[in-house]
């Protein structure tokens, strides 16, 4: 099984994104590993942080936030990794050929700038899957 990696990009000063990224490799995949790569530094904040929410099929697979309450900073160039699973597991994990997963960044207060790539490491299972 071949290894895929889909990646997004999202940015924004005060502002909220949603961004989709469709699986075109023409084959079914599931997705082992979800990575957060910061190209701006993000600190923690009680009330003016992000949250990122990845999902695929109305199922959430990953989140991460800068909420100072529970949450961590962004260190631009350094990856925070996520480990696809918790209640996204089996059938939630994988997408279909032409499927989109979601990135959703929702800002609490002012909201500080932020900018960071999605990567999804995935196996592709082939057709008959």
């Amino acid at each position: 099984m071949d290894t895929v990696i889909l990646t997004g990009y999202v940015s924004g000063t005060d502002a909220n994104a949603d961004l989709y990224v469709e699986n075109v490799q023409g084959d079914k995949i599931s997705i082992q590993t979800i990575e957060i790569m910061p190209s701006v530094a993000v600190s923690t904040h009680a009330a003016n942080y992000i949250t990122t929410t990845i999902s695929a099929g109305g199922t959430t697979l990953a989140t991460h936030t800068t909420n100072s309450s529970g949450g961590s900073a962004m260190v631009a160039g350094t990856l925070l990794a996520t480990v696809a699973g918790g209640s996204a597991s089996g059938t939630a994990l994988e997408v279909a050929s032409g499927g989109t997963v979601r990135i959703v960044v929702a800002k609490s207060g002012t909201g500080p700038a932020y900018g960071f790539a999605v990567n999804l490491k995935c196996k592709r299972l082939g057709r008959g899957f």
